[in-house]
């Protein structure tokens, strides 16, 4: 028999880390570098200000402290999807050792559903198909494998 490949198991991965690692990148670069230009933009400020006066709804907060609640909130945010992305590529490159591959890929899978709220479905569907066929599909040990010698 041919040497015991995981063909699909890293292609659904590297779907998903692809996948998580373009959503984490533009999170990142706008959360810490684009989304404070709002907060110093005076046209943005007062239309934010005036639609916060139109509808009021109970939070005693200006309009400058919700928005840097939110920009902090997008910053850490961005770093806990960054701390995913780094998970993610460590358990696509221990896909030898599959159990280990597998419960990170099934924490990711949960993690990334729960903090998404249902945003990312492709990735953390492909983690999640990626952990079970981890641990479904089992190497034959090498004495069990069958060998056709034809001569």
């Amino acid at each position: 028999m041919k040497p015991f490949k995981r063909t699909v198991e890293k292609v659904l991965a590297w779907i998903a880390n692809v996948i998580l690692i373009v959503l984490t990148g533009v999170l990142a670069y706008s959360s810490f570098f684009k989304i404070s230009v709002l907060k110093d933009n005076p046209e943005f400020l007062n239309l934010f200000k005036s639609e916060l006066e139109k509808n009021p709804n109970g939070v005693n907060l200006s309009a400058e402290q919700i928005l840097d609640y939110t920009i902090q909130g997008l910053k850490m945010y961005s770093a806990l999807l960054i701390v995913l992305v780094v998970v993610a590529l460590l358990a696509t490159f221990l896909m030898k050792k599959r159990i280990l591959s597998g419960v990170l890929f099934l924490l990711l899978a949960i993690v990334i559903a729960i903090g998404t709220v249902g945003v990312l479905i492709p990735v953390y569907l492909f983690y999640f198909i990626v952990a079970i066929m981890l641990f479904v599909r089992k190497e034959r040990p090498e004495e069990y494998q069958e060998t056709v010698n034809y001569l």
